[in-house]
């Protein structure tokens, strides 16, 4: 697996693995006829948009696996005064779960946010439905700071929690040392 910088290249993988994602996770807080026949093309739209003007704070992250995306991840550099950067997405495909690949994607955001925009914190919000999101933010140290609400592009009010690291050196040195203790154990007799 490798992860590099996305481009257009990857906005039809993206948006069909976002779309895919979507439709598993949002089942129980989207309308059924959203997910099914306005996600996948509103997805695809977006990221082209995104691709085509990107914020000057956004950059994406792919891992790829033989040439295809297998998850994804966007972030926006010191989007919030407050929160720090801002991770928007981090899609894995089910099969690729569970194998380190969306930590290793959140590391590498971690990372970037660190060199962009040192000592800031790093923030992204939680759909409260989502428990597995949850336990995995969380394993890497997130703190869940607030409740909120996700006004969802299909008219929902969806129930959110705000996830927070209070820097992305810190979430980056608490993952190295989660992969570690995994490490170790895995090795021990």
């Amino acid at each position: 697996m490798n992860i590099d910088f996305a481009s257009s290249e990857h906005a039809e993988q993206i948006a069909a693995l976002h779309a895919a994602s979507w439709a598993a996770t949002y089942s129980d807080v989207l309308s059924p006829y959203y997910l099914e026949h306005v996600v996948p093309t509103e997805r695809l739209a977006i990221w082209q948009e995104r691709f085509e003007n990107p914020k000057a704070n956004q950059f994406a992250l792919v891992a790829l696996e033989a040439g295809v995306v297998v998850a994804f991840a966007c972030a926006f550099v010191g989007e919030h005064s407050d929160w720090g950067s801002y991770l928007d997405n981090l899609h894995v495909k089910p099969s690729h779960q569970g194998r380190g690949v969306g930590r290793s994607l959140l590391l590498q955001v971690a990372a970037i946010c660190e060199q962009r925009c040192s000592g800031q914190g790093l923030y992204l919000s939680v759909n409260q439905s989502n428990l597995h999101a949850q336990r995995f933010y969380l394993a890497l140290g997130a703190q869940n700071s607030q409740a909120a609400v996700w006004n969802a592009p299909d008219g929902t009010s969806v129930p959110t929690f705000r996830f927070s690291w209070a820097s992305a050196a810190a979430l980056a040195e608490n993952a190295a040392n989660q992969s570690f203790k995994r490490d170790a154990l895995k090795r021990a007799p």
